[in-house]
């Protein structure tokens, strides 16, 4: 009983040493930290890409609109 006791002590003392050492920040989590950022900053913003294909499909349902719209004339369905 007296080892499982003495065990269970250096258990709960590595656990605090560990949680004591996560407030920390090395070199590498505050590198990550800053990548991070950067892909955060870079996706927020459209490229002219992400424009392009956006004003592509705006094109396609205005096309797609007036075709139902012509479809709808030549069956006599004005509306």
């Amino acid at each position: 009983m007296r080892t499982f006791s003495k065990g269970l002590l250096v258990v709960v003392f590595g656990g605090l040493l560990g949680l004591a050492g996560c407030d920390q920040q090395g070199p590498m989590e505050k590198a990550g930290e800053s990548a991070d950022e950067a892909v955060e900053d870079v996706t927020e913003d459209q490229g002219p890409m992400e424009e392009a294909g956006e004003e592509m499909g705006d094109a396609w349902d205005e096309t797609k609109e007036a075709g139902d719209k012509m479809g709808d004339a030549m069956d006599g369905d004005e509306s």
